[in-house]
């Protein structure tokens, strides 16, 4: 079949049918760039003396790290006061060196100042091979803790609730009103 112009015509193509074409296999190994194995940002302090990369670390070995780094965030969290601990995070543990996240400028700046008694205490909680910190700026993710905003009554829902509860005669709901009314008065 062609058109007028005497070249093959298109067919349309249906969905299924482009679902149905094979595609050649590709080798994701050749596709890979290969990672400078002395190079020592690709390696964990365990495999820094093998050479070994991040890629070719097992699943055993980066679970291992991850519970590392998990223990010592908590530790940290314990560690710092709850208005900074929010704001900070371990971000890596490498060549005993404790590279940890701050939220902005100012908290970086408060953990620098810190920094030494930081050490000291992770060394009272048995991090005996964190020898210096490195703080970075960069978002935390960290869960921020949940502001409860107090619920209040109006004044005209707390007059109705106290004539409900006069009017009632019943002393466990006048108990309750009057604990209310306290809290409010507060």
């Amino acid at each position: 079949m062609s058109d007028s112009s005497g070249n093959p015509a298109h067919k349309p193509t249906s969905v299924r049918a482009l679902m149905q074409t094979r595609v050649p296999d590709r080798n994701p190994e050749s596709d890979r760039k290969s990672e400078p194995k002395d190079d020592p940002k690709y390696a964990f302090d365990s495999d820094q003396d093998s050479g070994h990369s991040p890629m070719s670390l097992s699943f055993a070995q980066m679970l291992a790290h991850a519970r590392v780094l998990n223990r010592v965030d908590h530790k940290l969290a314990r560690i710092l006061d709850p208005g900074l601990s929010v704001h900070c995070q371990v971000a890596e543990i490498r060549d005993h060196r404790l590279v940890l996240l701050c939220s902005n400028a100012s908290f970086a700046t408060r953990i620098r100042m810190i920094s030494p008694q930081l050490l000291e205490s992770l060394m009272e909680e048995g991090e005996s091979g964190i020898e210096r910190i490195e703080i970075r700026i960069a978002p935390v993710n960290r869960p921020q803790p949940e502001v409860r905003k107090p619920r209040t009554l109006s004044s005209v829902a707390l007059q109705a609730l106290g004539r409900f509860a006069s009017d009632s005669g019943d002393a466990k709901i006048q108990a309750v009103f009057e604990k209310i009314n306290a809290r409010r008065n507060q």
